[in-house]
């Protein structure tokens, strides 16, 4: 079975980490740190789908469970993804249970769904090249837009969907509020708990986008089963600025804190 399905399904929460940049080593090496999945965005992130493929490929190596993000609910692009050997797609700005189920369709083989039998790498990677055991896939569907919210509930219950994930900053903005502003206003963290109770009653997984660990166990204590640690690039930044402050405040001066240009 999917593993990530799996440890929901035994009631586990699961971590993971968001790459946006390309190439294989650098998720390797996240993958390797311990987190249950690792995604691999084509929305937001510089990642072309050969390179996406080598770090599909490479998490797997690292002992992570491979998952994606196309740029749009693009059946296309999903097929793409899930041929390639993903065991989850999150599919961004769901508006609707017609974009939900349009969604599920292209993770489901005819009669079930719309998605074309070409089982290139998953059949390697799944063994398998049964239909019913290609379709064992995650299928997230993203909250976060000003549609999306007024049709929340119809969403969620979409036959096929196996949860929600919340996308903060877009979230926000739908809400009219800056994004990347913590702790949340109260009718974002209304909407955050709403979301948490109607997964638990449709038997859905809620899930959300952190920047950092400590905003991470927030969401886990607000009942989030899957929650995305932090993504790559930020890290990297960070780590960066934080060596770079503490270096200078040793009295290291730099050339970029002293040149004129």
């Amino acid at each position: 079975m999917n593993p990530l399905k799996s440890a929901w399904q035994r009631g586990e929460k699961t971590l993971g980490v968001w790459c946006t940049l390309p190439g294989a080593t650098q998720a390797e090496m996240v993958a390797r740190q311990g987190v249950d999945y690792v995604c691999v965005d084509y929305q937001h992130g510089m990642i072309d789908h050969g390179t996406g493929v080598h770090m599909m490929q490479s998490i797997l190596a690292g002992g992570a469970i491979p998952i994606a993000r196309p740029g749009w609910n693009e059946p296309a692009r999903i097929m793409q993804l899930l041929d390639a050997g993903v065991r989850g797609v999150v599919v961004p700005m769901i508006n609707d249970a017609d974009e939900a189920a349009a969604a599920v369709a292209a993770t489901r083989f005819p009669p079930r769904g719309d998605r074309s039998y070409g089982p290139v790498r998953v059949r390697e990677v799944m063994g398998s090249s049964d239909p019913e055991e290609l379709e064992d896939v995650a299928v997230m569907l993203m909250i976060e837009t000003r549609r999306g919210i007024e049709n929340a509930r119809e969403i969620i219950r979409t036959d096929g969907v196996t949860g929600i994930y919340i996308g903060p900053s877009d979230l926000s903005l739908a809400m009219g509020i800056k994004p990347n502003i913590f702790p949340h206003e109260e009718k974002m963290l209304d909407f955050l708990r709403f979301v948490v109770e109607e997964c638990r009653e449709a038997g859905r997984v809620p899930g959300i986008q952190a920047a950092n660990g400590e905003i991470a166990a927030f969401y886990a204590e607000l009942g989030f089963d899957m929650i995305t640690i932090a993504s790559d690039a930020p890290l990297l930044t960070a780590a960066v600025r934080s060596h770079l402050a503490t270096a200078r405040g040793a009295g290291l001066a730099t050339a970029s804190s002293t040149s004129n240009y």
